[in-house]
């Protein structure tokens, strides 16, 4: 009976075999276009419902992997239709992609495992292509942004000091500081600047997303939910996720030009991108160079009058603007608009597979240096004198002055990995290195207090913030269920750096008073986080998952995050039904603890010089009781429904609600 057993085990393990073989494969193929038959590099290949894929080569060519047949196949590629194919067996296929709008696109922010489609995330995301951005008109990628994503918002600052050569931007309305942005996943260093003028953002820090090129960015990703458990501090209004172009076709060179309809604001700008292959097996090198010029804009008006000065002077000649010099600048001598800006930008992006395509070594970066000025409050004659004949000629009439705000920007960042599968787990090591640094200048002014041997050029000090970063990210599918992990380590740094004393001295110089001995400051912290991201799919059309993550700070302790969200699809790809519930956090940032200055504003009917006073002064602490700044924390409600009635067509309806607690606030 052992015997007859074993006879029919052995049966069954010879029959099985051959089962066992032909259940998992190799699928290899060719991606075209459609319409030219020109092959298709960079499309996606990917097992539906896994987070199994590669891309196609320059050649179009692609080698698939799958543990068992039949499988179905989803090919996507951004500008074209989204295919699916269902193979029973290990074979050859060519597939031809038809035009049209990439609406069905993988997005990979806010999921760390299994690819995602704008129609069926359980959170709101847009999906923009760079001749989206293109097509706005726009000349840099934050006012990109402004005309296409409706929850976004960046626009131009005047006599407001270097807030004007930076633009706060930010999503939902919830400040500069609340939005993560992120370059191809890894984190992009903050700017150096605290907004701390009367303008949107004010007492905030954001991402100078002026330093990021149009010309290299393949697509943006926009999260439009709180995404903290997922990506840490300031993750608070959602996160921005700028994709590099890999392998392209051809170069491409640009060369731009307008004008405003007023006949000023002149700017130009040229930039190229190119690529070129690395091995034989999809290795890239993508490089972006570009250069922009942009003059000012002025839109000062003629009111005449001075309401400012002829109350504060009591004189209604200046009041009502009677005085010979207003009669004679009835626009108070004033420039108000958009500065002058020179930008030069160098940016890579390189990816070299290894393991037989298992594994990709990758590196990108840029650099970025920017000059600006811009126009501080006229100096009419009736206000600061010029006695010693500084800015005008002896014998002249003087007739005032305007004092230029001038800025020196260098924004560098780069980011070294590895991706490569271990045990089945997707495995990706990163280093980034992220740095901003801001030079002042104050020109065309003078220090009243130096009498005849005052400069009329002053270096008014610096700022500078960097950030070095490690990651490790573990992402696998098991069956339904899809799993990531991970941890993260940060130290940053922010330096702020006195200006020449003549900036300084008595009243300091007209416009802003520079930078003094005991507003130097070089601050550091580490902070090291963890996190865990869970998902399941019962059905095909039901979706659960959460995360967790926790983070500490060396100087204010800890904190913890979570989110859950949910999505129910709608008949065959027609949509879903989604929502989201999550906590999230800001760590306030080194520049909002730490950073004092004096500044000349206009406030309260009157103009003078005003100071800032950091988080660690005796004077906030000691005198008036304001206690050690700590996490900013929210709760985040998200709902919606997404909705395709025909192919080149999707509608998106979302609902929010947004509570933060101990927000950092600039007071005064």
């Amino acid at each position: 009976m052992k015997k007859t057993l074993r006879c029919i085990k052995l049966i069954l393990i010879l029959l099985l075999f051959p089962a066992a073989i032909s259940a998992q494969g190799l699928i290899t193929g060719t991606v075209t276009q459609a319409d030219t038959g020109d092959p298709l590099p960079g499309a996606n290949i990917i097992v539906k419902g896994t987070s199994t894929g590669t891309t196609s080569d320059f050649d179009g060519n692609f080698t698939l992997n799958v543990d068992s047949f039949p499988v179905t196949i989803v090919i996507s590629s951004v500008g074209f239709t989204t295919q699916e194919i269902s193979v029973d067996s290990a074979q050859s296929i060519n597939v031809a992609l038809q035009e049209g709008l990439a609406l069905d696109e993988v997005i990979i922010t806010g999921n760390r495992s299994r690819p995602r489609t704008i129609l069926d995330s359980p959170v709101p995301i847009d999906n923009i292509g760079v001749e989206e951005l293109k097509n706005t008109g726009q000349p840099t990628v934050d006012k990109m942004l402004t005309y296409k994503v409706p929850s976004f918002n960046s626009t131009n600052q005047t006599i407001s000091d270097a807030t004007a050569h930076f633009d706060p931007a930010d999503l939902r309305g919830l400040g500069p500081s609340r939005t993560l942005v992120l370059v191809n996943g890894k984190r992009k260093n903050q700017s150096a600047l605290v907004y701390i003028n009367d303008t949107p953002g004010k007492g905030e820090v954001g991402v100078d997303l002026k330093s990021i090129p149009a010309a290299a960015i393949e697509r943006i990703e926009v999260l439009r939910d709180g995404a903290s458990a997922q990506y840490g501090s300031d993750a608070i209004a959602g996160v921005i996720n700028m994709i590099l172009k890999k392998g392209v076709d051809m170069t491409s060179v640009n060369v731009r030009s307008g004008v405003t309809t007023e006949g000023d604001g002149f700017y130009y700008g040229a930039d190229l991108n190119t690529s070129i292959d690395i091995g034989e097996n999809g290795g890239y090198l993508n490089f972006t160079v570009g250069y922009y010029d942009q003059e000012e804009t002025n839109r000062a008006g003629e009111p005449g009058g001075d309401g400012l000065f002829g109350v504060i002077f009591g004189d209604d000649d200046i009041l009502n603007g009677t005085l010979p010099w207003l009669q004679e600048n009835p626009d108070l001598g004033m420039t108000i608009g958009q500065p002058q800006i020179k930008k030069t930008d160098i940016f890579f992006n390189v990816g070299i597979p290894f393991k037989n395509g298992k594994g990709e070594f990758y590196t990108f970066g840029g650099l970025v240096y920017r000059k600006g000025k811009s126009f501080a409050l006229y100096r009419a004659p009736y206000w600061i004198p010029d006695e010693f004949n500084l800015l005008h000629e002896a014998g002249t009439e003087y007739q005032g002055f305007q004092p230029t705000f001038e800025t020196d920007v260098r924004d560098n960042n780069n980011t070294v990995g590895v991706k490569f599968v271990v045990e089945g787990f997707n495995v990706d090591v990163s280093g980034t290195y992220g740095r901003n640094a801001v030079d002042y200048f104050v020109n065309e002014s003078i220090n009243l207090d130096l009498g005849p041997i005052s400069p009329t050029s002053f270096d008014v000090g610096a700022y500078s913030f960097d950030n070095l970063i490690g990651n490790i990210d573990f992402s696998r599918a098991f069956g339904d269920v899809n799993v990531a992990f991970g941890a993260e380590i940060k130290n940053e740094r922010f330096n702020s750096i006195a200006g020449q004393p003549e900036s300084y001295i008595g009243g300091g110089v007209q416009s802003f008073p520079g930078l003094q001995p005991a507003n130097e400051v070089a601050a550091t912290r580490d902070n090291y986080g963890v996190y865990a991201d869970l998902s399941w799919e019962p059905t095909e059309e039901f979706l659960i998952g959460g995360a967790v993550r926790y983070e500490d700070f060396s100087d204010f302790g800890d904190n913890t995050s979570w989110k859950v969200a949910g999505r129910y699809t709608l008949g065959d790809d027609q949509g879903a039904i989604r929502a989201s519930y999550s906590t999230g956090f800001r760590a306030p940032s080194l520049h909002q603890i730490y950073l004092s200055n004096i500044q000349t504003l206009v406030s309260g009917g009157t103009v003078s010089n005003q100071g800032t006073f950091n988080n660690v002064d005796p004077v906030i602490r000691e005198g008036l009781g304001v206690p050690q700044l700590t996490a900013e924390t929210s709760d985040n409600i998200t709902a919606g429904i997404t909705y395709k009635p025909v192919s080149n067509l999707s509608l998106s309806a979302d609902f929010y609600h947004v509570k933060v607690d101990d927000r950092v606030l600039f007071t005064g």
